[in-house]
């Protein structure tokens, strides 16, 4: 009988091992946790809630040295119509970030990357500066020309504000696409984007007639990165739109630079967002769209990295993603269905 198990015994182990080298999915509560592994390099993408605005982007990088990075810090709208001075109740700062740290015994932010100057991607940090000790804060240094709509000032101008008081506090970085980040020694954190010049606009009939430079010229000018870690490549493209994608970025950035294993979607998954130009310089092996539920299934972000053998996770729909490198594989984590997947 003991002879009889420890043959069943063996076989368990060996289909385990078999489903790990395949791209397997299992529940994880059958697995040990990728969060926090040691030495491990671990990107969580948060999940925005739907409060009727913007998608939101909000990635927590913990570094295999254990540093925390973030880029972009998710949506906050301030209002004066809401006791708490934030639309819906929520700031991704004050909601989703500080109880992620919290739970992981994070007590400092050692730099924030903010990719561009929209409330869905800086509004958390607005929480966070008064809350946490940060070493620093990156962005491209990028205002649109001329002068700002009068329902984009507040936005706008108070990115701007923001940023004057990082640089008060000492701990503003302007960078542009060539700037190496030292984060860590085990990543190679690069800038791909904007230039030092800035991308140029674009002629108006590129775009929908009520997207104005307030948005799609701030969109293009977004701050992008690519992390090196081992032999996997993690693109964070913010949200530079998709004539923006063609027209500029593929022109100007190397074409070794964009090809990545693990993709942000460039505008939350957005379709006009994605370009079939962009997914075949990048085909990633995975990627990633925050997104609420109610837009994504407009998104074409599966069909269109899907040609190249992409799994797209969708936060709306999966949850919070986390993905876990060691440099040579990954998994992928997702909060809503508890699934782990291996790659």
């Amino acid at each position: 009988m003991n002879s009889i198990r420890s043959y069943a015994k063996g076989l368990v182990t060996a289909a385990a091992l078999t489903l790990l080298t395949m791209g397997s999915t299992v529940h994880a509560q059958d697995t040990p946790s990728v969060i926090g592994r040691h030495g491990a390099f671990t990107v969580t993408c948060l999940s925005i809630p739907d409060i009727g605005r913007g998608a939101g982007l909000a990635l927590i990088l913990q570094t295999p040295e254990g540093h925390t990075y973030l880029y972009d810090t998710g949506s906050g709208y301030p209002t004066t119509a809401h006791a708490s001075g934030w639309v819906g109740n929520f700031n991704a700062g004050r909601d989703l970030i500080d109880p992620f740290l919290r739970k992981h015994h994070i007590k400092k932010i050692d730099g924030v990357a903010i990719s561009h100057a929209h409330w869905d991607h800086y509004g958390g940090l607005i929480w966070l500066i008064d809350h946490y000790k940060i070493g620093k804060v990156y962005d491209s240094g990028y205002d649109i020309p001329g002068p700002v709509p009068p329902e984009w000032q507040l936005e706008l101008h108070g990115y701007s504000k923001l940023r004057d008081r990082f640089k008060r506090l000492g701990i503003y970085q302007k960078v542009a696409a060539g700037d190496k980040l030292p984060w860590d020694k085990k990543l190679d954190v690069e800038v791909i984007a904007p230039p030092k010049g800035f991308f140029p606009e674009l002629k108006q009939d590129f775009y929908p007639k009520n997207d104005i430079p307030a948005h799609h010229l701030v969109n293009a000018n977004s701050m992008e990165i690519r992390i090196r870690h081992g032999n996997l490549v993690f693109l964070f493209p913010g949200d530079i739109q998709g004539v923006d994608q063609v027209a500029s970025l593929l022109h100007i950035v190397p074409a070794e630079k964009l090809k990545a294993d693990i993709l942000i979607a460039p505008g939350h998954g957005i379709s006009a967002h994605q370009t079939p130009e962009f997914a075949a310089a990048v085909q990633p092996k995975i990627v990633v769209a925050s997104v609420f539920k109610r837009i994504a299934g407009s998104s074409n972000a599966p069909a269109i990295y899907g040609k190249y053998g992409a799994k797209v996770y969708i936060t709306g729909l999966d949850g919070a993603v986390t993905i876990l490198s060691d440099g040579y594989h990954f998994d992928v984590h997702t909060e809503g269905n508890n699934e782990t997947n291996y790659f």
